[in-house]
C-alpha cells in the first residue's frame, strides 16, 4: 500500500507549509488526485488519518480529495473528452486512438487551511 508513503510525504510538506505560515494547527487539506495517478483515494484517506494522529499539528486535520477525471484531446480532430477507461481509449468524435492526455495524472495539495 504505497498510499502510506504518500501520506508520510504529505506530512513533511504540510509541516513545511505550516512553518512558512507560522501555523499552530492545520485544519483542512484539499487534494487533487487524478484517476490515472495510481492512488486509491480511500486508502490515502485512511493512511493520512492514521499518520496524522502522531502529530499534534495535524491531529484535527480533515482531508478532502477531489478526483480529477481523465480528459483526452484527439490529435486528429482536436476534440476533448472525458474517458472512464484508462486502457486504450478512443476519441468520442472520430474514433481515433491518437490522443494526448490533458488531465488525470494529478497528485497535488490544492490548498491547506491553518490556524495561526
Amino acid at each position: 500500500m504505497h498510499e502510506v508513503s504518500i501520506a508520510l510525504g504529505m506530512v513533511d510538506e504540510l509541516f513545511r507549509i505550516a512553518k512558512d505560515n507560522h501555523a499552530k494547527k492545520i485544519t483542512l487539506v484539499k487534494l487533487k488526485i487524478g484517476k490515472m495517478s495510481g492512488i486509491v483515494t480511500d486508502s490515502l484517506k485512511f493512511a493520512f488519518d492514521a499518520v496524522k494522529l502522531e502529530h499534534h499539528l495535524l491531529s484535527g486535520a480533515e482531508i478532502l480529495i477531489e478526483e480529477v477525471p481523465l480528459v483526452y484531446e484527439c490529435n486528429d480532430c482536436h476534440a476533448s473528452f472525458n474517458a472512464e477507461d484508462i486502457y486504450f481509449p478512443a476519441c468520442s468524435e472520430c474514433g481515433s486512438r491518437n490522443l494526448k492526455l490533458v488531465s488525470g495524472e494529478e497528485q497535488n495539495i490544492e490548498s491547506v487551511e491553518v490556524e495561526t
